[in-house]
């Protein structure tokens, strides 16, 4: 570059300037004619939030404690005749003969099974006769003899005991804590399992717990 053109331009300076500045103008101009002028604001960021809901408070309410199940009875019978091992065999009350015949080994093949009543229930201290073909006996299930409670049966009324082998459905009312459905409930468990062969054997009636049990074994015989 030549010196007139360096002095040129000393001397314009300001004049050069004003029209770059002018330039500049008419270039942003154009850009915002060629937009519609319009410049699009930024869009606003949402800020969102998540709500967790909480699990509702459950107050734990006491449970009531389960009912004690009564221990079964057990039972001893005597088993002989025609079985495998004769004895003695102990199972719960309420149990069949059939159950009876098969702890002691089962019956032989010379058993003639048609004369025992293998449904028939079990009780304490009573023995069970399995006969052979032919063979003559005078009864197949033989019951001890009652309890010494149950010598005072024949007086229970007048000593004021009430008998819950023969007790009807309102002399059982007389007792505390038996009521008509209760009273039922012994008749049926009666007529279903046999007689009872002690006092303890109430205890399997449905509804008698041991409350009723204790208020109950100084006011009945068998």
């Amino acid at each position: 570059m030549d010196n007139r053109a360096l002095e040129f331009i000393k001397d314009n300076k300001y004049i050069i300037l004003g029209v770059l500045c002018l330039l500049a103008v008419g270039v942003i101009y154009i850009i915002m004619q060629g937009s519609g002028g319009n410049i699009a604001p930024a869009e606003p960021v949402a800020l969102q939030l998540q709500y967790t809901p909480q699990p509702e408070y459950e107050p734990q309410l006491p449970t009531e404690a389960p009912e004690e199940t009564p221990e079964p009875i057990i039972v001893a019978v005597h088993v002989v005749g025609e079985v495998y091992h004769p004895g003695l065999v102990w199972l719960p009350y309420g149990s069949r003969v059939d159950k009876a015949i098969s702890l002691a080994g089962g019956h032989t093949a010379s058993a003639d099974m048609l004369r025992v009543n293998i449904a028939a229930v079990v009780h304490d201290a009573m023995q069970i006769i399995v006969p052979a073909e032919g063979e003559e006996i005078a009864e197949v299930f033989i019951f001890a003899e009652p309890p010494p409670q149950a010598a005072a049966a024949p007086g229970a009324a007048n000593s004021g005991l009430v008998n819950i082998n023969t007790a009807t459905s309102q002399e059982l009312q007389t007792l505390p804590n038996i009521g008509d459905a209760l009273s039922r409930a012994i008749i049926d468990f009666r007529e279903t399992h046999g007689l009872f062969s002690c006092i303890e054997e109430l205890i399997n009636v449905p509804r008698i717990g041991e409350r009723t049990m204790d208020s109950l074994r100084p006011l009945v015989t068998i």
